[in-house]
């Protein structure tokens, strides 16, 4: 079985944890493509079939590890394109598959309110979080409800903030992700969850706080506390 990472960055508006589970990590082209991030890439773009069923297989198995009997949800839904209302067909159509097969309704519960640039093109952190202020927006009844949210990347974690921020204001009890790949920037503090290890998400996101300091952080700290003494 595959490992499967866990992010769990924090709300800057209310400091809550804000879940993603990720199958891997995407590398952009200035570090190389490797070959997971081109499945990503066929898929989203190209909807290959190959790509679409080895994600699928993934993605139910991340559910059946980490999500089933541990957290009960009402919906399932996907994070919108960058276009007002625009949705992925690629994604729409995966994500009622997964839905399906993990025996949950998909509902899409958010919408696009406005167009905005493309994230890959914005390479400053703080202007990738002001180019989606405010534009994503709860679409129907999800007060009270626990939601979990598809998307194919997590890179800075903007659209995830905008997409937890919607969904929590209009009401909602829990939000998760899941998403294809994390990205690469934060793989040294993000939690690497070998399938050996049973716990499951409530117990992760409870437990794991992120950013995971690096062992070798950890070793480098004692050394300067015990060069102090």
């Amino acid at each position: 079985m595959e490992y499967s990472y866990y992010r769990g960055q924090k709300c800057k508006h209310c400091r809550a944890v804000i879940p993603v589970f990720g199958l891997g990590h995407h590398m952009p082209t200035d570090e190389g493509e490797d070959k997971f991030t081109k499945t990503i890439i066929n898929f989203y773009k190209f909807g290959n079939k190959a790509e679409r069923a080895h994600l699928l297989q993934r993605f139910i198995s991340l559910f059946k590890e980490r999500f089933e009997g541990n957290v009960k949800f009402d919906a399932i839904c996907i994070v919108p394109t960058r276009e007002k209302d625009g949705i992925n067909q690629n994604m729409q159509s995966f994500a009622q598959e997964f839905a399906g097969a993990v025996a949950i309704p998909y509902v899409q519960a958010m919408r696009r309110n406005r167009e905005i640039k493309g994230q890959h093109g914005l390479d400053n952190i703080e202007e990738r979080f002001e180019n989606v202020s405010g534009s994503i927006e709860a679409a129907g009844a999800v007060k009270g409800k626990s939601l979990l949210v598809l998307d194919n990347l997590c890179i800075s974690g903007a659209s995830a903030q905008e997409a937890f921020d919607a969904l929590k204001g209009a009401g909602a009890k829990e939000v998760y992700f899941m998403v294809f790949g994390l990205g690469s920037k934060g793989r040294e503090c993000d939690f690497d969850l070998n399938p050996a290890f049973k716990g499951k998400a409530s117990e992760i996101v409870a437990k794991l706080h992120w950013p995971k300091v690096s062992k070798e952080k950890r070793e480098a700290y004692a050394k300067e506390k015990k060069d102090d003494l």
